[in-house]
């Protein structure tokens, strides 16, 4: 009888080590992201704090106690002063609002936007590839300084889209599986904002990266902030936008601020989420959002939460009356959290080419040609 209640309490302790690395897989399979834009209350950063408080709870209790990252896409200071005094306390502010989700050993990546101090400074992040060490999802970063909102320079973007180019082909050649996500302040799409002032007069530099890279089979996910003002988004579904892949965009023609073409998107785009404000002068939602990502090897789960609890990752568009929007229809798609992007292996590992690259080959095809020419006369 004792050895029988010993070899019972041995099973038992087997099964129960047996069952421990099921436990603890599962808990590690899951990569969480939260993300915003925009922390700039009118009110100030007290104010501001209290705003995203109340979303961070709300994604508490709804089972969500701790993220392996967070991402603001810009703007930290309400005022246009771009001093890196300003910047940092409203980094330091929203820090101080989303850390009992975020913890001390969490990735946190602050863009940098039109109302901040230059990038590098003040906690905000440095341009480019930002990739966490786990290897878990891919992170590059285009501050202010890469693509501007105003009288943008076009050999810079032409820049930063060769950066971005360089960095995804890096992911193509490696086969990566994981998302990739692109963190912007500006967003790319067209709209009167465009027209009226110039934003995204080079949009199309950057889009034509993402576009080509995704249509090769990267897991592409861009997030903006920047248009929670005067409408300029409402035609999108206001302060709560999600494209995907298939799904049309209007980006508008190189140095055209007049003129846009719609493309099939072949990425995920969509805003972060405003914590500040967002102008409502249509109808269109403006409601005060963070967005999270949960990640595994097969999909990325992607829910937006405000402070009653989950909210419409992408609402109905609206015409924007009050800047006298025309010539585009609203996209009035609804999208209720979640939204579930399956993860899809690369289809096409070859390197897109560099200008320098089209560049060489034209010549190249140049003097094959007149070797032909001159070898016939001769």
């Amino acid at each position: 009888m004792k050895l029988k209640k010993i070899l019972v309490l041995a099973l038992c302790c087997v099964m129960a080590v047996g069952l421990l690395p099921a436990v603890s897989f599962a808990d590690d399979s899951v990569t969480r992201i939260l993300a915003c834009s925009d922390f700039q209350n009118p009110d100030g950063n007290d104010a501001g704090k209290q705003v995203v408080s109340a979303v961070v709870r709300s994604i508490q209790n709804n089972g969500v106690d701790a993220v392996d990252a967070f991402f603001c896409c810009g703007d930290y200071d309400h005022d246009l002063t771009m001093l890196p005094g300003p910047t940092a306390e409203g980094v330091k502010a929203l820090g101080e609002a989303v850390s009992p989700i975020v913890p001390d050993g969490a990735q946190k990546v602050f863009v940098q936007g039109n109302h901040d101090c230059a990038s590098g400074l003040a906690g905000l992040a440095v341009s480019g590839n930002n990739d966490p060490k786990s290897g878990k999802y891919g992170l590059f970063v285009i501050n202010e300084d890469d693509y501007s909102w105003f009288n943008a320079s076009r050999e810079v973007v032409k820049g930063t889209a060769e950066n971005l180019k360089t960095y995804l082909n890096e992911k193509l050649e490696s086969g990566f599986t994981a998302p990739v996500f692109v963190l912007s302040h500006l967003p790319l799409h067209y709209s009167y904002r465009s027209r009226l002032i110039g934003d995204g007069r080079w949009a199309h530099y950057i889009f034509d990266v993402l576009n080509e890279a995704g249509e090769k089979g990267l897991n592409i996910i861009f997030l903006f902030g920047h248009d929670h003002s005067n409408g300029w988004d409402d035609y999108l579904g206001g302060a709560c936008i999600c494209l995907e892949k298939g799904d049309s965009i209007n980006i508008g023609k190189l140095g055209n601020t007049l003129k846009w073409d719609a493309f099939d998107l072949n990425f995920t785009y969509m805003n972060a989420g405003y914590t500040g404000y967002y102008d409502n002068h249509n109808g269109a939602d403006d409601a005060l959002t963070m967005t999270v990502f949960e990640i595994t090897d097969t999909q990325v789960t992607v829910n937006r939460y405000d402070a009653e609890g989950l909210h419409n990752v992408a609402s109905a568009g609206k015409r924007n009356d009050y800047k006298n929007e025309t010539g585009y229809e609203p996209n009035t798609d609804v999208k209720a959290s979640p939204v579930v992007i399956p993860l899809t292996a690369v289809a096409d590992s070859s390197p897109m080419e560099s200008a320098l690259d089209r560049l060489a080959a034209f010549i190249m095809r140049i003097y094959e040609f007149l070797k032909k020419t001159v070898a016939s006369i001769c």
